[in-house]
């Protein structure tokens, strides 16, 4: 008898915990992380007409990532079904995967190149920070500290 109402505990404590998690979902969206194209425009202070201009800066760099990513998706799709294949179309496969990389960070650079030309004075030295904070190294989330373990 004890055993089931242990069990039966620890079942309506589970339901309630689920009931908490479902209403902190569904109810609370607001809690999500935003976009960060949110995040740029927020941080920069964009006004009105800023904004608007950024979208469509935004809309064009997503579109040309987008074609980017379909093309070297379907290179590598190639190059590894010919696993056993010629080693000349292989490694011409390769190049032409490095060139969409090589397209990709240009892409990325000439993106932020154009919101810098949205910009005052004051927000281009903003978003040189940003860029500045995105690009310096992190330590890893998981494993030991740079450096090795402390000495013992």
């Amino acid at each position: 008898m004890k055993k089931n109402t242990m069990l039966f505990i620890l079942l309506g404590f589970l339901m309630v915990m689920n009931t908490v998690l479902l209403y902190i979902v569904i109810k609370e969206p607001d809690k999500k992380p935003r976009p960060p194209r949110e995040f740029i425009y927020d941080r920069l202070d964009f006004n009105k007409d800023q904004i608007d201009r950024f979208f469509l800066i935004d809309d064009a760099h997503h579109e040309k990532m987008r074609a980017i990513d379909r093309e070297s998706r379907l290179l590598k799709e190639q190059l590894f079904s010919r696993i056993r294949g010629n080693e000349l179309l292989i490694d011409s496969l390769a190049s032409q995967i490095g060139a969409l990389t090589k397209e990709r960070e240009l892409e990325v650079y000439h993106y932020f190149k154009r919101i810098e030309e949205i910009c005052d004075e004051r927000q281009k030295r903003k978003l040189e920070r940003i860029l500045k904070g995105a690009i310096r190294p992190r330590p890893p989330a998981h494993g030991p500290p740079p450096g090795g373990p402390p000495p013992r």
